[in-house]
């Protein structure tokens, strides 16, 4: 994995993390240099385990209410065994060092440690994704790093039948998430792209402070104008975010 953040600016915003890791072994934890590329344990992490006899109400607050409901629907065999798994970890907090993308290589192996060592699924809280450990593994472990992963693109309905497109999950690079508004159904996948070169260059350190260009995949170019706010506490994105209608790209 190439670490390299080459457009990186220290915005004193640092990467949140959030990960659960089901049905963890209550033994000593063997993490290979070799076969996990891990070097370290990232400062500002915490590495907690969790007993269900002692952290009950913890683990349910985790996996529980309409987070539990839509993983219910969508992913109901597994949910239902994570759910009933007696042992988690849990991998939390803000890093304190992100110039470079060590840490999430660090603990994608801490992960696929504790997945070797027999953890049956992760939830990554940023996305509120849940993952089987072998997609786990096949998605973030084995494949070379792709930020597109790392990141949720949600579409809402708006009024007419037009769309809100929105991320989740770029808090994980320590940058806004990023909100379109007034989107058409053929213009969804134009819009995506946009999104996903958008992604892209957050995950490499980018911040957008003024009029950027952006190339598709389709060979379209747009201008954008991204207006950042920065409010941390808003629900739909648990993070500061871009904003702009589709519209006004050109």
């Amino acid at each position: 994995m190439n670490c390299e953040r080459p457009y990186y600016k220290d915005l004193n915003s640092r990467p949140f993390l959030f990960y659960v890791i089901f049905g963890v072994k209550n033994e000593e934890l063997k993490v290979s240099r070799g076969r996990h590329h891990v070097d370290g344990f990232p400062d500002g992490l915490e590495l907690v385990f969790c007993d269900r006899e002692k952290n009950d109400a913890y683990m349910q607050s985790l996996l529980g209410d309409s987070l539990g409901k839509i993983f219910n629907r969508e992913k109901h065999d597994l949910y239902e065994s994570v759910k009933t798994t007696d042992q988690w970890a849990v991998i939390r907090g803000e890093v304190c060092e992100d110039a470079d993308l060590d840490y999430i290589q660090n603990v994608i192996g801490l992960i696929q440690a504790l997945i070797d060592n027999g953890a049956i699924g992760v939830l990554d809280l940023q996305t509120l994704s849940l993952y089987a450990s072998e997609e786990w593994s096949n998605k973030f472990f084995e494949q070379e790093f792709y930020p597109y992963d790392h990141v949720t693109i949600l579409a809402s309905e708006m009024e007419e039948g037009l769309m809100w497109l929105h991320t989740r999950g770029m808090r994980k690079f320590g940058r806004p998430d990023i909100g379109v508004r007034q989107v058409s159904a053929g213009e969804m996948e134009e819009a995506v792209q946009l999104m996903n070169q958008m992604i892209y260059y957050g995950s490499m350190g980018a911040f957008f402070d003024k009029e950027v260009k952006f190339h598709t995949q389709n060979g379209n170019t747009y201008v954008v104008n991204p207006r950042f706010v920065e409010d941390y506490d808003n629900p739909d994105f648990n993070n500061a975010y871009y904003d702009f209608e589709w519209r006004e790209c050109r």
